[in-house]
C-alpha cells in the first residue's frame, strides 16, 4: 500500500491531554494517524494505549485525537485499523482513475473530491454528462483496473513535479516536497493520500447516482472495491425480493412496476372523483351554520370545505390523523393557536384555512369549548 513515511510508524508522543465537555482530546506534534478529510480523504481510526480514535484532526501545530476515553500523557504504540486503510486506499486509487477516465474520454475535469464512510463524491466542471459517456467512463475505469497497472509513488519538489504532464496544476502554496503517484500512461497526480500498490487491487468501480451542484458541476457519486461488491449485493438483494412480490423476473421489472403504477394512477383518480361526488351529496344536507363536524377519508374532507358556504360557519374534519378546519366566518388562525394553547398539538394555515394535528382526538365540544371562548 502506498502511504506516506510519516504516517507509517506506530508510535505517538501525547504531549498535551484535553476534557471538553465530556470529550476527551489528546494532542501531538507528530501522529502516525492519517487526518480526517486531508485531501478529501477519511481519516484513520484505532487505538492509543486502549483508547478508541473516534477522529483526527489537523491543525498548524497539532494532531488532535478524539478519544472514548482519557489516557496519560506519555509515548504509547498505536494500533491502526489496517482494513480501514485499505479501503481508503481503494477509494482514493479508484477516485483517481475515475478523474483520470473523465479526461481521456471526454476531457470533464474533476475540481472537487470527498470521501464518505458509505461512497465517494468528485464534482465535476460540466452542468450536464450524457448517460453514455458515464458508461463509457465507468467500462474504462475497470478496464485499467484489470490490467492490473504498477503504481509508482514519485517523491520531487516543485519545479520536478511540473515536468511531468500532471492532470492537475499544482497549487500555488505548495513550496516544497511534492508526492507524486502515477499509474502508468494513464494518470499522474500530486496527492498525500493512501493508494494501492496495482490498479487490480482497487477491484472495481460502480458510478451510483449523478446530480446537479453548485450551478455548473455535476456531482458523480461512486463505490470502489469492496464497498462496490456490497453495493451490488444490496441491489442485487433489493431486485430478488422486487421479483418475487411483483412475481416478474428481474428482466421484466420496469414493465411490471410501471403497469402497476398506471394502476395506481387510474385508481387514485377515480377515488378522487368519487370523494368528490359523495362530497357533493354530504354538502346538500349539511347545517349552514355554526360548528360543522365530520370524520371521514381526506379525499372528502378536502373536496367539502371548498364547495361549502361557510360564510356563517366553521367546518372541522378529521380524516383520522389530522383536522381540516375552513372557515369564512372565525379567523381559522386563531382558532388552530387557541386549540394549541389549550389541547397542545401543532397546526398551521391561512385565515379561511388550516391543519391541526394532536396525538389525541378532541371531541366536537373541545372544539365548541374553543369558539365559545
Amino acid at each position: 500500500m502506498k502511504i506516506l513515511g510519516k504516517y507509517l510508524g506506530n508510535v505517538v508522543n501525547i504531549e498535551k491531554f484535553e476534557n471538553k465537555d465530556g470529550k476527551y482530546y489528546a494532542y501531538a506534534k507528530i501522529s502516525p494517524f492519517y487526518p480526517d478529510w486531508k485531501g478529501g480523504q477519511l481519516g484513520d481510526r484505532g487505538f492509543i494505549n486502549g483508547a478508541k480514535v473516534l477522529s483526527v484532526k489537523e491543525t498548524e501545530e497539532w494532531i488532535i485525537h478524539e478519544l472514548d476515553k482519557p489516557i496519560e500523557l506519555g509515548i504509547y504504540e498505536v494500533q491502526i485499523d489496517e482494513n480501514r486503510r485499505k479501503d481508503i486506499a481503494q477509494q482514493h486509487t479508484g477516485q483517481h482513475i475515475l478523474s483520470a477516465a473523465f479526461i481521456h474520454v471526454a476531457e470533464i475535469e474533476t475540481v472537487g473530491f470527498h470521501m464518505g464512510e458509505e461512497y465517494s463524491t468528485i464534482d465535476l466542471d460540466i452542468p450536464y454528462i450524457e448517460p453514455d459517456v458515464l458508461n463509457e467512463v465507468e467500462e474504462l475505469s475497470n478496464q485499467i483496473i484489470q490490467s492490473n497497472i504498477q503504481i509508482e509513488e514519485i517523491i520531487t519538489d516543485v519545479n520536478g513535479a511540473n515536468t511531468y504532464p500532471l492532470r492537475k496544476k499544482l497549487s500555488d502554496k505548495i513550496k516544497e516536497e511534492v508526492r507524486l503517484i502515477k499509474i502508468g500512461d494513464f494518470d499522474i497526480s500530486a496527492c498525500g493520500g493512501f493508494h494501492t500498490d496495482y490498479t487490480g487491487e482497487v477491484g472495481l468501480i460502480k458510478i451510483i447516482d449523478t446530480e446537479k451542484v453548485k450551478g455548473n458541476l455535476t456531482r458523480v457519486y461512486a463505490v470502489s472495491g469492496m464497498r462496490a461488491l456490497k453495493y451490488f449485493q444490496k441491489y442485487n438483494s433489493v431486485l430478488k425480493d422486487l421479483s418475487k412480490l411483483l412475481t416478474s423476473s428481474i428482466d421484466e421489472l420496469n414493465l411490471r412496476t410501471q403497469k402497476l403504477l398506471n394502476q395506481v394512477r387510474e385508481q387514485a383518480l377515480t377515488l378522487s372523483k368519487l370523494s368528490e361526488e359523495y362530497a357533493k351529496l354530504l354538502a346538500t344536507n349539511l347545517q349552514k351554520e355554526g360548528l360543522i363536524y365530520l370524520e371521514g377519508y381526506y379525499e372528502v374532507g378536502n373536496f367539502l370545505w371548498k364547495i361549502l358556504d361557510l360564510s356563517n360557519a366553521i367546518f372541522v374534519y378529521f380524516d383520522g390523523e389530522k383536522y381540516i378546519i375552513a372557515s369564512k366566518k372565525h379567523n381559522v388562525k386563531d382558532v388552530i393557536k387557541a386549540l394549541v394553547e389549550n389541547y397542545g398539538g401543532k397546526g398551521g394555515g391561512k385565515e379561511d384555512f388550516g391543519n391541526y394535528m394532536n396525538n389525541k382526538k378532541l371531541s366536537v365540544d373541545d372544539f365548541e369549548k374553543i369558539l365559545e371562548d
